[in-house]
């Protein structure tokens, strides 16, 4: 079958496809400002006595679950004719933990076990994302052509960041009626795991192209062991891979602020927990719809183009945060970091596939989390053993961290620049 022959099957199910993964994203979105890159579960933490070596602990333990287990999901996964039942199923693996920390918090309140548990939990969740990744990135770039792939990302991420704001308001609600109590905390976390359950289903919706897939693959466990070597062996071997993953020192340094801004707001700028937890959340996915809407709609700049846009909308966020310390320079900085987290999200897959050269990207998306784990795992831990070290200093010892990874966001422009992205190679 032609190329153009294939993209025309999978333009068939272009609104199909896209109400489906919507859809999923949507639900998402609710739950996600709840676990991942959260105000909430710092805040959280901190009321429950934790350290700041606890709270960095977070992020560490989220990118450990993801750069172990995103390569072996990428090999078990990497060459099956259809994916859709694997993406249900791990996305199904991810949600539990979430669903059973909640209800347990209902059960049993908190205890001097609750911490622990609550790690036990995070972490089984942690390893359910690693799980999914690699197989949800490649299912994504896979049931669009890819004239159509930026088109109908957009509308998924913009998806994901309506339900993203929207789940704002209602942790801010919530916050306001029970403020960090084991009521609300159990009320919070069964909720998104029985969101995240519903969405999903969602993939159900969506419709695979098969031709798309180079194997004839039909049992989940057989795997062509010789192909995985050989993707392997071209990934450490692509330059442009390497530089595009290296300058994730960006992504991760603003994560490790991201992991302790809301504190330091809280401590030392008279900012309202409530606002911190709800409001920071809501200015955040705005800017991330935003910049999808944009993006989304325009060809130009191209994937790195738009992609460094990003990171240099990071650095002015964290310039942002170093020099003001009223509300508005955290509103200002939650909104930039929402849009420049936006923007990543958009092209990121697209980009990954692209400097592969490779129909199917699997291994590569599998390959990305575990090349970039000392910077994901490390940079957070980091931040938080400086935080508490230093914590003498006060509002002087978050100050310093902003412009330590400062610093890490300009190393990671300086790598992006030496990335080259085909533009034209699935035109």
């Amino acid at each position: 079958m032609s190329h153009s022959a294939s993209s025309h099957t999978i333009d068939t199910y272009f609104t199909r496809n896209t109400i489906g993964i919507s859809s999923v994203e949507m639900l998402w979105g609710l739950g996600l400002p709840v676990v991942m890159e959260s105000t909430f579960l710092q805040i959280f933490l901190h009321s429950l006595g934790a350290s700041n070596f606890l709270i960095g602990l977070i992020p560490t333990l989220f990118f450990s679950g993801v750069s172990l287990f995103s390569l072996f999901s990428g090999f078990l996964t990497a060459h099956l004719k259809k994916k859709q039942k694997a993406v249900i199923l791990l996305h199904l693996f991810a949600s539990l933990p979430i669903l059973i920390l909640g209800i347990t918090l209902r059960i049993t309140g908190f205890t001097q076990s609750t911490l622990s548990f609550f790690f036990v939990t995070y972490g089984l969740f942690s390893v359910g994302i690693g799980l999914i990744l690699p197989t949800w990135q490649n299912y994504l770039v896979s049931i669009y052509s890819d004239k159509k792939i930026i088109s109908g990302h957009s509308f998924m991420w913009i998806s994901q960041s309506v339900g993203k704001f929207f789940s704002g308001f209602v942790i801010l609600k919530i916050i306001s009626k029970y403020s960090f109590s084991v009521e609300g905390a159990s009320l919070i976390f069964s909720l998104v795991g029985i969101i995240f359950i519903l969405g999903s289903f969602m993939f159900l919706l969506t419709r695979e192209s098969v031709q798309n897939y180079e194997t004839n693959n039909k049992i989940f466990f057989k795997i062509k062991l010789r192909t995985f070597r050989d993707d392997l062996h071209k990934a450490l071997h692509n330059r442009h891979y390497l530089f595009f993953l290296a300058s994730g020192f960006e992504q991760y340094a603003v994560i490790s602020i991201i992991s302790f801004y809301a504190n330091y707001a809280i401590e030392y700028c008279s900012v309202q927990p409530k606002i911190a937890a709800g409001a920071f959340v809501i200015l955040s996915y705005s800017g991330s719809i935003i910049i999808n809407i944009i993006f989304g709609r325009l060809d130009h700049p191209g994937l790195k183009g738009k992609y460094m846009a990003a990171k240099i909308i990071s650095l002015a966020a964290v310039v942002i945060l170093y020099h003001f310390t009223s509300l508005w320079a955290f509103f200002a900085a939650s909104f930039l970091f929402g849009v420049s987290r936006g923007a990543r999200s958009l092209v990121y897959s697209p980009s990954i596939k692209r400097i592969s050269g490779q129909k199917d990207s699997t291994t590569y998306f599998g390959l990305a989390p575990l090349l970039v784990m000392p910077l994901s795992t490390g940079l957070p831990l980091l931040a938080g053993t400086f935080l508490d070290r230093f914590s003498s200093l006060g509002a002087e010892s978050y100050r310093l961290l902003f412009l330590g990874m400062g610093t890490l966001v300009i190393l990671g422009i300086f790598f992006l620049s030496k990335v080259h992205i085909n533009q034209a190679a699935f035109d």
